[in-house]
């Protein structure tokens, strides 16, 4: 984009290009000079600019940057200062003092601390709306307010906060998109008075729950995903002390309910209830309520529609260089025992989709067997982006072993520049 200042103040678009851009961010910015540079940052109802004080030392792109390395650095650099990292509506503000995570806040209600504590049982709600009415009467924080009216204890209050920022950080650190900014603070800035947590120690849990989050989504899609008992019998999940929160949830599963609910009963966080009920499906005695067979198809995104044109275009490419091959059938039988593997990952995706004469998926089937998979909690775009890429890594695979090296290179090569369209 290109934007030209005159010398009477006055803002406009450079170019016949940059119009449109602009027309889609509307609004009212603040405007911070750092040299030759000029940032401008979101200025109705957000925590992205400038606090009275404040100076803007730091500003990107999460996509580019990559968060875990980002947060990383300014550990490692002792950094002190307030990051505001924002995604669509959603943000979190990070405060670190001498590289170490202060304290983090959000604008999403279900965030706040004392929705947390009541998620977690240590509070009512009858509490949490008695001591926010004391904290609007004395202008006091949350905690304050209910440690005044012995509605928590200390020891508690700090452990729940701790666990709160443990959940928070690892959350954001799963973002690939957005944007970040980071201030240098106002001399005499007041920092909370609960020791911050240390930044190694937030990322290590941060990679480890992302690691472990990433098997069990595999079984279970998402917090909507609905489990029932099965017949299998117990044995001893239920006194054994390793498994108490496994045991917990096959309680709870007496009747047929959803991760979400099992959580929320269990008063636990949505890592630990998953894992709980991993740990039941593993060992058979819990399954996953199937969605209806005559749930409708799935009405697509443009994105996703536009996502799997994408892949389409990459399968065609695929299918030509495999008809001037003369490998058609070979890789045809291929293909086709890839997709009606019953033992597949993503075989309920696959199920009744054939390839027609170019190569190509019909979207139709794709988009019925999504409204199945949609039903049970999963979500389509990433389902859609996993599956279709790991359908093409095949066809790759096996182009390598059909083609001469000369030709399955440069295949390769045209399918990446392809691939390339989906960031």
């Amino acid at each position: 984009m290109l934007i030209v200042i005159d010398k009477g103040g006055n803002v406009a678009a450079g170019d016949a290009a940059t119009k449109p851009e602009l027309a889609k961010a509307v609004g009212r910015y603040k405007a911070h000079r750092a040299g030759s540079l000029l940032v401008l940052t979101l200025d109705e109802g957000t925590g992205a600019v400038a606090r009275e004080g404040e100076v803007l030392a730091l500003a990107g792109n999460v996509e580019a940057s990559g968060l875990l390395s980002l947060m990383n650095l300014f550990g490692q650099n002792r950094e002190t200062g307030r990051l505001v990292l924002k995604k669509g509506q959603v943000e979190r503000v990070v405060l670190m003092h001498n590289g170490d995570v202060a304290s983090i806040g959000s604008n999403v209600p279900s965030d706040r601390l004392g929705v947390f504590l009541v998620r977690m049982g240590q509070l009512t709600e009858s509490d949490l709306e008695e001591a926010q009415r004391e904290a609007e009467r004395t202008g006091k924080r949350i905690g304050q307010a209910l440690l005044q009216k012995g509605l928590i204890d200390a020891h508690e209050l700090w452990s729940a906060i701790q666990e709160q920022i443990t959940e928070l950080f690892a959350d954001v650190m799963q973002w690939v998109e957005g944007s970040f900014v980071l201030y240098r603070l106002a001399p005499g800035f007041a920092f909370p008075t609960t020791p911050p947590l240390q930044m190694t120690g937030l990322l290590l849990e941060a990679v480890r729950r992302a690691d472990e989050m990433s098997v069990y989504r595999v079984r279970i899609p998402s917090v909507n995903t609905r489990l029932r008992r099965t017949n299998k019998e117990v044995g001893r999940i239920l006194d054994d002390a390793e498994l108490k929160q496994a045991g917990a949830a096959f309680k709870v599963l007496v009747k047929e309910c959803s991760l979400a609910d099992v959580a929320k009963i269990l008063h636990v966080a949505e890592f630990d209830a998953t894992r709980a009920c991993y740990d039941l499906l593993k060992r058979g005695l819990v399954e996953i309520v199937k969605a209806q067979p005559n749930v409708p198809a799935l009405k697509l995104k443009k994105e996703d529609e536009a996502r799997i044109e994408v892949f389409n275009l990459a399968f065609r490419e695929i299918n030509d260089e495999i008809l001037r091959s003369g490998q058609q059938e070979r890789f045809g039988l291929g293909v086709r025992k890839f997709l009606s593997d019953e033992g597949h990952t993503f075989h309920a995706l696959f199920r009744s989709v054939v390839p027609d004469a170019t190569g190509a998926l019909p979207i139709e089937t794709l988009a019925s067997n999504l409204g199945v998979l949609a039903a049970e909690g999963h979500n389509a775009s990433d389902v859609i982006g996993e599956a279709l890429n790991e359908l093409t890594f095949f066809m790759l695979f096996q182009c390598g072993e059909v083609l001469d090296p000369h030709a399955d290179e440069h295949l390769g090569r045209r399918v990446r520049l392809i691939h390339a369209s989906l960031r």
